[in-house]
């Protein structure tokens, strides 16, 4: 499985049989959509929804449950937004299952996990987690927060201020998660190629920063 990152949270997820590419609302922060014809778009929030990458997939899956698509399993977990009131649940946490290897898409959820949470994530190859705050997403204390409790092989940071995409409100740089969760990036990478990356000391979590397409 090879993944790559385009800004705010839209990451790009390919195999041999398919693309998948999750919250790609490129199009309303000044960018362009990463949505190609045929390709499978997910939503970690209905809010997010973009007609103009919608109208390019060939399946949209934006709430809970189970899917196979091609030779990637997804697994869906309605869980708490970060703007939601407790006992509301708006957020879907996405687990993409490729062979024996996992990758976890939190998108824009509150930063007390709930145990349903806590046991998905809990072991994954790779966690995609927001990192840029401005009050609808996870700031680098809530995301430091959440990589403690999950404990995954790998972090991949996503949603943090990045050229060519602009909010309402700003995300915060990723220097302030950098200093705040005491982790080291590795060199940038174009894409995190998931057999290659979990290689190695498996019982230190490692952070891995991507370029934006």
């Amino acid at each position: 499985m090879e993944i790559e990152f385009y800004g705010a949270n839209c990451i790009k997820l390919k195999t041999k049989e398919v693309t998948i590419v999750v919250d790609d609302n490129l199009s309303k922060l000044g960018g362009k959509t990463a949505t190609a014809k045929d390709n499978v778009l997910v939503y970690t929030n209905t809010m997010l929804h973009d007609e103009k990458a919608a109208e390019k997939a060939r399946l949209v899956i934006d709430t809970a449950g189970e899917y196979e698509v091609g030779d990637v399993t997804v697994t869906g977990l309605q869980t708490r937004g970060h703007m939601d009131e407790e006992g509301t649940e708006t957020a879907t946490v996405y687990q993409f299952t490729y062979g024996n290897q996992t990758v976890t898409i939190l998108g824009h959820i509150h930063p007390n996990t709930s145990d349903e949470v806590q046991e998905l994530v809990g072991g994954t190859d790779a966690m995609f987690i927001p990192v840029g705050g401005n009050g609808y997403t996870l700031d680098a204390t809530g995301a430091a927060g959440v990589i403690k409790k999950t404990e995954p092989d790998v972090v991949v940071p996503t949603a943090y201020e990045t050229k060519g995409i602009t909010n309402e409100v700003p995300f915060a740089p990723l220097e302030e998660f950098l200093k705040v969760s005491s982790m080291t990036a590795e060199d940038p990478e174009d894409s995190l190629k998931l057999s290659k990356a979990t290689e190695g000391d498996a019982s230190q979590t490692r952070l891995i920063v991507l370029n934006v397409k």
